[in-house]
């Protein structure tokens, strides 16, 4: 079947933005002195919207056997994937667990996160009972969140509950059926403040909210041991924080967004190319004159004669009503698009300056992606959010074409 709209993924993009970033992150583990991080790659919403089947499967043969998602579902629907691929990942699942899950986390061997005591508790409840049931002695592995300052979730390790937390997590290592062989917090600014340049860098003369959580988390690492806790495998930093401050590589490093050809604060970078390429298809083409409205709420009002060309894509394949007037490109040409997006359509101006228009009836839209990601970043900023949702947001209704 022909498509109107496809979400072509590149291959060799993705396999080389998870080559350069370890690249990146070994070379400044070298020269900051410090052990280099295995790389755990981020393939939670869908690998970010770009398929998370083929996605994992190329990043599986690039070498990558840690993978991080979002929830149950996601871990289990990946575990398949990897079971069919013939390999055996670890899966990190970095939200809250519900214990009703449990039997299939067990059973697929899932890494789970534990985000507070009472979470604590009633895996661990969830965990004895499934034992007795199945006359089993599995215990659930699991990694400790730590609430160092993004205030989401995770064992609250402010400099007024490091004590009482590190404790907790000695309890729950020594007193439960959980496994725990992790240890995380999440940078909620490390994108803003290290690649946007607006603190200094530095360990001990960094100034800045990731420079807090950061000493947060190192002091609560210390009070671990000093109780002779190992606390596993310790990981913290995001994409941001792996390009920018090695001083958070500890055990391993998550990359996220920029795995997928995306810089984190939106600006662009030659060592990573965007993997989606999302295009459409023009579908007819007409004149309007002065005064002609176009599309819902007739907001859009044409100052002359104009040539309108409408795309076969709407909020519901993900391009959202926020892009109002964007561009898009066709046949190299950028286009502006004009009146409301609706549902399954939008219109754009493709009045010529001189002439005829090249645009015809069955052309190609490039709506975004098949750059440097300059693209991505201006939908973006036009609808005011981050690149993340943009690519996101694209909908389960248009097809993923992995292209070589």
């Amino acid at each position: 079947m022909k498509h109107k709209n496809i979400a072509y993924i590149s291959k060799k993009a993705l396999i080389n933005n998870y080559i350069n970033f370890e690249k990146t992150v070994e070379e400044k583990a070298r020269i900051a002195g410090v052990k280099t991080p295995k790389v755990i790659c981020v393939v939670k919403a869908d690998a970010y919207g770009h398929g998370i089947e083929a996605v994992a499967k190329s990043l599986g043969d690039a070498g990558c056997d840690f993978f991080a998602v979002s929830s149950e579902d996601e871990a289990c629907e990946l575990r398949k994937i990897e079971n069919e691929n013939g390999r055996h990942p670890d899966i990190l699942i970095l939200g809250r667990i519900d214990p009703e899950n449990i039997p299939d986390m067990l059973e697929e061997d899932i890494t789970c996160a534990v985000v507070s005591c009472e979470n604590a508790m009633e895996l661990d409840t969830a965990v004895r009972k499934y034992n007795a049931e199945h006359g089993t002695d599995k215990k659930l592995k699991v990694h400790i969140k730590a609430d160092t300052g993004m205030n989401r979730v995770g064992f609250i390790s402010d400099e007024n509950h490091i004590g009482e937390t590190a404790e907790n997590i000695r309890r729950i290592s020594v007193d439960s059926e959980l496994d725990v062989c992790g240890l995380f917090t999440h940078f909620s600014s490390a994108d803003d403040e290290l690649m946007d340049k607006k603190t200094v860098h530095g360990f001990e003369n960094y100034g800045g909210y990731t420079a807090l959580q950061l000493r947060r988390f190192t002091q609560l690492i210390n009070r671990l041991r000093e109780i002779n806790i190992d606390p596993g495998l310790i990981h913290a930093a995001n994409s941001a924080a792996s390009l920018e401050l090695p001083e958070a590589y500890f055990d391993a490093v998550r990359a996220g967004v920029i795995i997928y050809g995306l810089m984190p604060n939106g600006a662009v970078d030659e060592r990573f190319s965007p993997v989606m390429r999302f295009e459409s298809t023009v579908t007819h083409i007409h004149k309007v004159h002065r005064g002609d409205r176009i599309s819902y709420g007739a907001t859009y009002e044409s100052d002359g004669e104009k040539l309108v060309a409408t795309v076969a894509a709407g909020y519901a394949d993900g391009f959202e009503r926020a892009y109002g007037g964007c561009n898009v490109r066709i046949n190299g040409k950028s286009y502006r698009q004009i009146g409301r997006i609706c549902m399954d359509q939008f219109m754009i101006d493709i009045t010529p300056e001189i002439g005829d228009s090249d645009v015809k009836i069955g052309d190609h839209v490039i709506l975004f992606g098949g750059d440097d990601g300059a693209s991505t970043n201006a939908l973006a900023k036009t609808a005011g959010t981050i690149n993340y949702e943009v690519i996101c947001k694209v909908s389960k209704r248009v097809p993923r074409i992995m292209e070589e």
